[in-house]
């Protein structure tokens, strides 16, 4: 991994003695002997990196089932979806 693509790196040693007034508004690479050894980052901007990994995911999910055929018109999906909150909605009831 090259530390270019890096904005801030810092060796673990300086790490230490900044983390309670350190800005990790954007990732700071911690560093060991040059060697990465951490990312540090503000737990919100970690929280939207993973919402975001999780939309590519379900985005390259979608691109295969389209590939291999496996799609339906929007009104057939929606009509599944009813029928299953209307089945849903009678069995928390518990009528049948």
């Amino acid at each position: 991994m090259t530390t270019a693509i890096w904005a801030r790196v810092t060796p673990v040693s300086a790490f230490k003695k900044q983390l309670a007034s350190m800005d990790v508004s954007e990732p700071v690479m911690v560093t060991q002997n040059g060697e990465p050894l951490y990312v540090v980052q503000d737990p919100e901007q970690y929280r939207f990196q993973r919402e975001q990994m999780a939309m590519l995911r379900m985005l390259a999910f979608a691109e295969k089932d389209t590939a291999v055929g496996r799609v339906m018109p929007s009104s057939e999906l929606l009509n599944r979806l009813k029928s299953r909150s209307d089945e849903y909605q009678l069995n928390e009831t518990g009528e049948v």
